[in-house]
């Protein structure tokens, strides 16, 4: 494979920031009948593909630069007799952000012609052409750390018929060869071991309002990063201070405010003065005519460089140097003045939103002194610390969340049948209506769900339109809810007539707003809508059952579940499309109860231990270079590696992921202190919730889950003939539990300690999060249990509840244990059925109304659940290669549905109705089944065998 193949790019910059490049190579192929063609194609960082004009897809996966992924495509059915034309759009992004760690550009790929004559191999070299794409803005704001660059592309710039073989591509040059296969810094790439995602067409199904609108003014966004930290391009969190300062030049008196799009996580900001007063985010402002100084005072914890800012004013303020009015600069920064450098080690300070600390020096002398200023003049004396903004770095109205957000509204329109054109597949379009002032006509539209995917656009408009495109998630009594802390959204700029434009952006939304820029001139839409793109999935489980509220929470579970499912399962779809790994377990086992998808399981495994170059503790998401360690995540990562087994059977995986495993507890067992406790300073993590636990010290759950973790690894070392490391792992998990009861079990209070922090405090809490995980490790003293135990069914008031749906998954858990599944079930139904009562259609972050994010997969437990303990088929074996059937200890009177297994689909049903227990089990002949229990004599089950 590649052996004819080079890694190319376009001649200049190796790593280029939000570069596009397109590349074409032309061939002739003279054969009448060819038996195959197949395609291998990577990129860094992201491709497009087209074969003679049409699309073939995207790629690659997420890949680390030690472990690059390529795909293959099939185009047999896309070659023509004579000229043919490969064309590939690489976007490269340049920076790292949650999903990728900078690295060089480049693009690798060959095809392999069968034909009756022998074989044809074509591969990237410098006869391939190539351009950069002109159409895709280069100095962009992002849509966020976590995503990554907005889009905005103006369709101008190039004809779309470069993908086709009749395109002149004279002005194009030749590529540049940067590295033979399997040379720095990509080395041997990796076949994609999963399957390529799906696709469906999802349109709009209602439009809900139709607005002339009036944006905010100014909204001006500041790139820091080339100032600040000129060499930098990964995805870490940057902790310093300094100042940001322009020349506020004011025409006449005006009134207003400043206000700051995101919060710092995803934007630097800070109190700032104007003159000599200072003011915060919101404060009322009144401005005299003439130049004003405006200095902003940075000192803090911020994972992205930009500075977004909102001058909502009643007329337009101009920005100008502090020093000369004629620069073409006008921001200029100064710092930092002192920086602190975070690694995820497990020994360094956790600053930010972990320690609710900066660990900077907030009464630095520079910080002080500078503030003093209250004048340009004063101002002026340190202009030799300054340094100038480039002008290519402050952008204007590129901030589209907050366009969307800061507006006034001219007038709404009604909603016509003639305006609801576009939400149907037919010749007429929807002919937008004239504006009253010479605003924007805003469009809000309803997909009915939470999608996730790409947008296309079909169009009529003048050249120069200017379409932005936003998508949220949630309305509340009618009201948009805006995505803070994601600018969820791209910008498309119009050649003149009809058109249609498919964005290169992923993004998850139920509603879009569609803003046609001062539209003062007839615009019409013939279609909007969204390229469905997640892991192939069918309705392989169904359930339903006699209780409505639990098959609705199911199927918000499920479609959730699904949105979730990339090339890697991610926590939501909108605001960061992340691989968490401590989510991934929830994932997983929903996964095996709803898809049965054990191959994207494994991929995801196998990724965690390859950040190990960056922590000891392994990061807890990836792939990126944001240091974040979460014990809990890596505990959480190694029990679903023996959870991946017992449902897939896939005995070949121990040995595989073993080694891993080992080097981590062994990287693990190097911060135990004297007293055999796990003592660490990372981020402590249990559940969103008010635990006194420390991120510099011991926590008593991680200390049970990291004995847990030992006996896992010591069954996994029996299971592959190991025996001495099976016993030596038993003792180490035996010693670790031991401590426990020493030094963590407060007998005065009698409940454990959540933790004990580095100076020896004990924690101020008792959680019930604490003594769950201690539950389900396997690591509360025989003494200890009678005491605990009967709490985990009631706990006290006084103890910290659950937080999040994420840990009721944990307690459920508990509670299965218990064979307590009525009470389960009536929790789901008033935790989760808040959800369905406010119009949920996928599972909440938080239980609080209208949170953050409206779809999470780590809250889709419910899924896994009612498959899991409501259908009656017990796992005996991994893989369900033996089964017991067991009728549930359940009030409601029937279920149904299905349970998949790495040997079929096992079809399930049992009612209790009018008096009668009969139970309906179709199960594969590969799959054996136990006897049926004496205490089920009362049932009629009634076994069918497939196959």
């Amino acid at each position: 494979m590649f052996e004819q193949a080079n890694w190319i790019w376009k001649s200049g910059e190796r790593r280029p920031i939000n570069a596009h490049i397109l590349f074409r190579k032309t061939f002739t192929y003279e054969e009448v009948v060819c038996n195959q063609a197949i395609l291998s194609i990577s990129a860094d960082t992201k491709f497009r593909l087209w074969v003679n004009g049409t699309e073939l897809g995207e790629g690659p996966i997420r890949s680390t630069a030690d472990h690059w992924y390529y795909d293959e495509f099939e185009m047999t059915h896309l070659l023509l007799t004579g000229t043919n034309v490969i064309a590939a759009q690489v976007w490269h992004y340049g920076h790292s952000n949650y999903q990728y760690i900078e690295n060089e550009a480049g693009l690798i790929a060959e095809l392999s012609l069968y034909g009756s004559n022998g074989t044809q191999v074509i591969g990237t070299d410098e006869t391939w052409l190539c351009c950069r794409h002109e159409g895709h803005e280069v100095d962009v704001v992002k849509r966020n750390v976590n995503l990554g660059w907005m889009e905005i592309y103006d369709a101008n710039a190039l004809s779309e018929q470069w993908v086709l073989p009749v395109y002149n591509d004279r002005s194009w040059v030749q590529s540049e060869v940067v590295a033979p296969y399997g040379g720095a810094p990509w080395g041997e790439l990796h076949p994609r071991v999963i399957e390529p995602l799906s696709r469906q067409m999802v349109r709009p199904k209602q439009i809900l309002a139709l607005s002339e609108i009036i944006p905010i003014r100014q909204v001006i966004s500041v790139q820091m990063r080339d100032n600040l930290y000129p060499d930098s391009r990964d995805a870490n969190a940057k902790i310093f201070s300094g100042f940001l300062a322009v020349r506020l030049v004011v025409e006449a008196e005006t009134h207003g405010r400043i206000t700051f799009a995101h919060s710092k996580w995803n934007g630097v900001q800070g109190r700032f003065k104007i003159d000599d007063r200072w003011y915060a985010h919101q404060d009322a402002i009144q401005l005299a005519a003439g130049d004003h100084l405006f200095l902003m005072e940075i000192c803090g914890v911020h994972n992205d460089l930009f500075c977004h800012m909102e001058f909502d004013f009643d007329r337009e303020l101009r920005f100008a140097h502090p020093k000369d009015v004629e620069q073409d600069a006008a921001f200029v920064t100064m710092g930092p003045f002192e920086t602190i450098e975070s690694y995820a080690d497990g020994f360094q300070p956790v600053y930010g939103g972990v320690e609710k600390s900066t660990g900077l020096n907030h009464e630095h002398p520079l910080l002080l002194e500078i503030g003093a200023c209250s004048t340009l003049e004063a101002f002026e004396a340190y202009h030799e610390m300054w340094k100038d903004v480039h002008p290519r770095h402050v952008l204007v109205n590129q901030m589209i969340y907050s366009l969307m957000m800061r507006k006034r509204v001219v007038k709404h329109y009604p909603i016509t049948n003639r305006l609801e054109r576009m939400l149907h597949d037919h010749l007429l379009p929807t002919e937008l209506p004239h504006t009253v002032e010479g605003g924007d006509l805003e469009i809000v539209l309803d997909f009915g769900k939470i999608y996730v995917g790409t947008i296309e656009l079909e169009v009529d408009a003048p050249q120069g339109t200017v379409i932005d495109v936003y998508g949220f998630e949630n309305r509340v009594n009618g009201v948009n809810a805006y995505t803070s802390g994601c600018n969820n959204a791209f910008r498309y700029i119009c050649r003149e007539g009809r058109q249609v434009f498919k964005s290169f952006t992923r993004m998850g939304f139920r509603y879009v707003i569609v803003a046609v820029r001062q539209a003062d001139t007839q615009i019409r839409i013939h279609q909007i809508q969204l390229h469905q793109s997640s892991y192939p999935a069918t309705d392989k489980a169904l359930f339903r059952c006699s209780d409505p509220l639990l098959n609705d929470i199911w199927e918000i579970s499920r479609h959730t579940s699904h949105m979730c499912m990339e090339d890697m399962f991610v926590d939501c779809p909108t605001y960061e499309q992340v691989f968490w790994v401590g989510d991934c377990r929830v994932s997983a086992l929903v996964n095996y109860q709803l898809f049965g998808s054990y191959e994207l399981v494994r991929h995801c495994l196998e990724m965690v231990p390859r950040s190990r170059s960056q922590s000891p503790l392994l990061l807890a998401l990836f792939p990126t270079d944001w240091q974040a360690a979460i014990p809990m995540w890596t505990f959480s990562w190694i029990i679903a590696c023996k959870e991946y087994v017992d449902y897939s059977d896939d005995r070949s995986f121990f040995e595989a992921i073993y080694p891993e495993i080992r080097l981590t507890l062994e990287a693990y067992r190097g911060f135990l202190n004297g007293d055999g406790l796990f003592d660490t300073s990372s981020w402590n993590m249990l559940d969103w919730a008010p635990i006194d636990i420390p991120s510099v010290g011991v926590v008593t759950a991680q200390q049970a889950q990291l004995a847990q973790c030992h006996r896992i690894a010591a069954e996994m070392a029996e299971s592959l003939g190991l025996q001495g490391e099976a016993e030596d792992l038993l003792q180490r998990a035996e010693q670790l539990k031991r401590a426990i009861d020493e030094h963590l079990w407060n007998e005065e209070a009698q409940v454990y300690l959540d933790g004990i922090h580095r100076n020896g405090k004990p924690s101020t809490t008792t959680s019930l999060q604490t003594h769950v995980l201690l539950y389900l490790a396997d690591c509360i003293g025989e003494r200890q249990a009678a005491i605990i135990e009967p709490q985990l069914l009631n706990p006290p008031k006084e103890w910290v509840q659950i937080g999040t749906p994420f840990f009721s998954f944990y307690l459920f858990e508990v509670w299965k244990r218990f064979g307590e599944l009525d009470r389960t079930l009536a929790q789901i139904k008033t935790d989760w059925g808040q959800m369905i009562r406010y119009g949920a259609t996928t599972t909440w972050e938080s239980f609080q109304v209208f949170p953050r994010s409206h779809a999470h997969a780590w809250s889709a437990a419910p899924a896994y659940v009612l498959g899991n303990q409501l259908l009656g088929i017990a796992k005996v074996e991994d893989g369900y290669r033996k089964i017991r059937i067991v009728p549930p200890v359940t009030e409601l009177l029937w279920a149904e549905g299905s349970v998949p297994t790495a040997y079929g689909r096992i079809d399930v049903s049992w009612s209790k109705e009018a008096g009668k227990h009969v139970m309906h089990a179709a199960v594969p002949l590969e799959i054996q089944i136990e006897a049926v229990q004496d205490q089920f004599a009362d049932w009629d089950i009634q076994i069918h065998r497939i196959g």
